[in-house]
């Protein structure tokens, strides 16, 4: 059938499987379902099919729409939007947009939140300007209470960025003022209420309080700061900038979680001037290293990849600085996204010699430690870093030896010239000194990091699985990090092919799906392991839990069995009823590409 007019948009039409969407039969051109452009309002509309006449229940068409009041729905739509279908209030399928004809029903994302929810975030807005009263920035109970009845509570405005960007760019909104209250106001109270759990507790450890009504209380004051109103400061990065004294009274505050939250949104300020550079390695320079990430240090890394002319003043600090500076400045090198400076690589080099002859292993010496690391940095000075590396490849101390090996990794060797290190490196997989981190779990990120180069170690490395066959998983397990060196090195081997196999197999939460991935970059090699990896899939407790981990699991079914077979074409259907949205979003995206 013909549409009784020229279509208002079209998209894809995907109908839910018979046994999910509770429709038994094909939808047919003329088919009138409702459309749900609001979240309490749908319209219907008459729809024409264009590959044929019909959709099959638990597949997908292309289709054309026609309304059926479109001047009632204006600025409801935009391509790639996904639209419930309903019938009734039963959802039988979505429809993803991707060609709007309907000028009118044109919008974005943002101004579709603005415009149709405007007294909700109006009110949301005006609860924010009000959460914290009085000079002493008191909680106004009441209002966070109003906020979490209007759906946006301090962790829904933190996960639902459209929302608190609806909000903070409202027409003629205090922007600037509700971002310097909550700033000022987390700060105060956060404060306040840690040095009364404190005072309250005599200092004792948070899970050993159970008893005493003035604990109790202090307690909950606490806790409320910190996991409920503490979503609001990851909410914050992009419009910190409009409140910089505030951020900077955090950096300022003393307190490693404050001071970490700073960090955080000095790194998506728009500029970071020198004021902000002086005050980042005073910071560093007081504080020191103590927790990961080290966020002052990644907010340092953003002003020097902004304002290059920084690493001048970071050199001319560090010659003379204090092993806090100095390690904080190593530190915040790990997350430049440019290359040092050749005075920057020289200086550490140097530095790296000096210490070098004056370390003998009997003590821990943490900016040794941190110049060995940042020696990966080296790209100009390849010849002078590893002549420094190779040594520590066998220092007494374990944390040398780690991060020896994965500077190596990233600075990168040569097969031929240093099959010694590679070689060398290829037995420390089976050191395992350390603690959390240790020798054998950097040393095969660093042979992940060569690939190919490390081939020659592939006989170590399949022993290494088998010895760890049974073991459990956790994260950075050996069978993890084995499964990502085996996809780096890429060959195809039975017995590879086999190990990842097992590792899969076991379906651990966390090693199955780097040894998937891992099997897809061997190609048609690892079919006789795809029946385990629809196994995983399948299992009730997968942890397939976000989107790029399942377009790369589901790129890797691909790549093994073909995008036209139906084992993998049933992965991703069932990955479609993901109880993760964005592992659900992906899923959908891969079953209507066209083929």
């Amino acid at each position: 059938m013909k549409l009784p007019r020229p279509a208002d948009f079209e998209g894809i039409l995907s109908l839910l499987a018979a046994d999910n969407g509770d429709r038994q039969a094909a939808a047919h051109s003329g088919y009138s379902p409702a459309h749900q452009l609001y979240a309490h309002e749908a319209s219907s509309g008459i729809h024409e099919y264009l590959d044929g006449d019909q959709v099959q229940p638990g597949s997908s068409g292309r289709v054309a729409v026609c309304l059926s009041a479109p001047d009632r729905y204006p600025a409801s739509l935009w391509e790639g939007r996904e639209i419930h279908i309903l019938e009734g209030k039963r959802q039988v399928g979505w429809l993803t947009v991707n060609k709007i004809h309907n000028a009118a029903l044109r919008t974005s994302p943002a101004d579709y939140l603005a415009k149709w929810q405007a007294p909700r975030l109006a009110e949301i807005g005006a609860c924010l300007l009000k959460l914290f009263q009085g000079d002493d920035y008191q909680i106004h109970h009441p209002t966070l209470q109003r906020l979490h009845a209007l759906q946006a509570s301090p962790l829904h405005l933190r996960m639902d960025a459209e929302l608190f960007k609806g909000v903070m760019r409202m027409p003629g909104y205090a922007t600037a003022d509700a971002v310097a209250s909550i700033l000022t106001g987390y700060r105060l109270n956060y404060t306040r209420s840690l040095a009364a759990f404190q005072a309250a507790s005599k200092n004792e450890k948070f899970l050993g309080l159970v008893q005493g009504g003035a604990r109790k209380k202090a307690q909950e004051a606490y806790t409320l700061v910190v996991t409920d109103l503490g979503h609001l400061m990851h909410a914050l990065p992009g419009y910190g900038h409009l409140a910089e004294e505030e951020v900077l009274a955090l950096l300022d505050s003393g307190d490693t979680f404050l001071i970490s939250s700073a960090g955080t949104i000095m790194e998506a300020f728009p500029t970071l001037h020198e004021q902000h550079l002086e005050q980042l390695l005073a910071t560093m320079e007081k504080q020191g290293v103590h927790q990961w990430p080290y966020q002052p240090g990644i907010a340092l890394a953003a002003a020097l990849t902004q304002n290059p002319w920084g690493f001048e003043t970071v050199m001319n600090r560090f010659e003379n600085a204090n092993d806090n500076l100095q390690v904080g400045i190593l530190e915040s090198f790990k997350s430049l996204e440019m290359a040092l400076p050749l005075p920057m690589q020289d200086m550490l080099v140097r530095r790296a010699q000096v210490a070098d002859r004056n370390h003998h292993g009997e003590v821990y010496d943490e900016v040794y430690s941190s110049i060995i690391v940042a020696l990966a940095l080296c790209k100009d000075r390849p010849a002078e870093a590893l002549a420094i590396l190779a040594p520590c490849l066998a220092s007494e101390a374990w944390y040398i030896r780690g991060n020896a090996a994965v500077s190596l990794g990233i600075l990168g060797l040569s097969t031929v010239k240093d099959a010694a290190l590679i070689n060398r490196l290829g037995d420390m997989i089976f050191d395992t000194e350390g603690h959390d981190w240790d020798v054998q779990s950097a040393t095969l990120q660093a042979l992940t990091k060569l690939g190919g180069t490390a081939h020659s170690q592939l006989s170590k490395l399949l022993r290494l699985a088998q010895m760890h066959e049974k073991e459990d998983d956790f994260y950075d397990c050996p069978n993890q990090l084995l499964a990502n060196c085996f996809g780096a090195i890429a060959d195809d081997s039975a017995a590879v092919v086999a190990a990842l196999h097992k590792i899969v197999a076991r379906q651990g939460h966390i090693s199955a799906g780097a040894a998937i991935i891992a099997l897809g970059k061997l190609g048609k090699a690892a079919l006789p392991a795809m029946e385990a990896i629809e196994a995983f899939i399948f299992h009730e407790d997968s942890y397939i839990e976000d989107a790029e981990q399942a377009r790369a699991i589901i790129t890797a079914c691909i790549a093994i069995s073909g995008a036209d077979d139906t084992r993998v074409n049933n992965c991703i259907r069932h990955l479609t009823k993901s109880v993760h949205a964005e592992v659900a979003e992906v899923a959908h995206q891969f079953l209507t590409m066209p083929s």
